[in-house]
């Protein structure tokens, strides 16, 4: 405590020690309208609310003798699991229009001094971004970058294809969308990346675009997102990790979708510009502006990154 804290009386460190070292007993929790999420957690045994985290994380253990996971994952290794997965991506192209990106920019940077120096950078300048540098950081995110040939037990051989990010069984069940704000050489518009062709197609207009920002809740002061290139938005197929992982599989879901964050975040910071995760979305409002249903295909995650300001 510093000598102008003892002057007013008051001490954050104090303040915070009491606030996490008492809990008090809220006998009205369940009559009360409005709870904040420290009211909920300081009446916990008193009140009868969904408890939808908890219920996750038990809902998703692996346990042992589980015969109905170990078959499903066991299934993966035959002739057809392993067809599927030499398949992916391979889904019908729906868009408005196909952009091959160009060649990027190396990434010259050395691992360890990129590493020190990441921060979150939530002011942008406003200053357009060449379409180069967004094509090297989207190939980052998760661009096939590798090939392995798998003997079949029927005859012949799958090629199962690597990306930049892991992914939980090889399922890769998370789409990489950009939005597109001030990018030289791609307008703007809602773009999803296609990295078997090393393309992007598009899958909205400006006005999707503008409907995305809207979707956000963050005040201007806190993240300047007026001032923003690009927003990657992360976009998770559930089920095709949980069909082979049960309810495990969210959190594998879950897992590749902060690989992917992290790649953006090291691969903007490699190249000198600003990026930051943002989960302030209003998902259904974001949905719609994507054109996706929120349950089969689902928002887990942004990035906004920029010129730092």
């Amino acid at each position: 405590m510093d000598d102008n804290e003892r002057s007013n009386g008051y001490s954050p460190l104090e303040a915070a020690i009491y606030g996490n070292s008492f809990r008090a007993l809220h006998l009205s929790a369940q009559s009360t309208g409005f709870r904040t999420h420290g009211f909920r957690h300081r009446s916990l045994s008193h009140a009868n609310d969904l408890r939808i985290a908890e219920d996750f994380l038990i809902n998703t253990r692996y346990l042992r003798y589980d015969r109905e996971t170990e078959t499903s994952i066991q299934s993966y290794f035959m002739d057809p699991g392993v067809t599927i997965l030499s398949n992916l991506g391979r889904e019908e192209k729906a868009g408005i229009a196909e952009i091959r990106i160009p060649e990027g920019v190396r990434l010259r940077r050395e691992l360890g001094d990129v590493l020190a120096r990441r921060r979150s950078s939530r002011s942008y300048t406003g200053d357009p971004i060449d379409l180069k540098f967004l094509a090297t950081i989207i190939r980052s995110a998760g661009a096939v970058t590798g090939y392995g040939n798998v003997d079949l037990m029927s005859g012949g051989q799958a090629t199962i294809r690597f990306r930049s990010a892991p992914s939980g069984g090889g399922l890769y069940p998370i789409d990489i969308y950009v939005a597109s704000l001030k990018i030289n050489g791609l307008e703007r518009g809602l773009y999803r990346y296609d990295p078997l062709d090393d393309t992007l197609l598009q899958a909205g207009d400006r006005h999707d675009v503008d409907r995305l920002v809207g979707a956000f809740a963050i005040p201007e002061e806190i993240v300047s997102l007026s001032r923003a290139n690009a927003i990657f938005a992360l976009v998770g197929h559930p089920w095709r990790s949980m069909r082979k992982y049960g309810n495990r599989g969210l959190r594998f879901l879950f897992m590749e979708a902060g690989a992917i964050a992290e790649n953006i975040h090291l691969a903007t910071g490699a190249l000198g510009f600003g990026s930051v995760d943002c989960a302030s979305v209003h998902e259904d409002e974001a949905h719609t502006a994507m054109h996706i249903d929120g349950l089969y295909q689902t928002l887990l995650h942004t990035v906004l990154l920029g010129y730092p300001g």
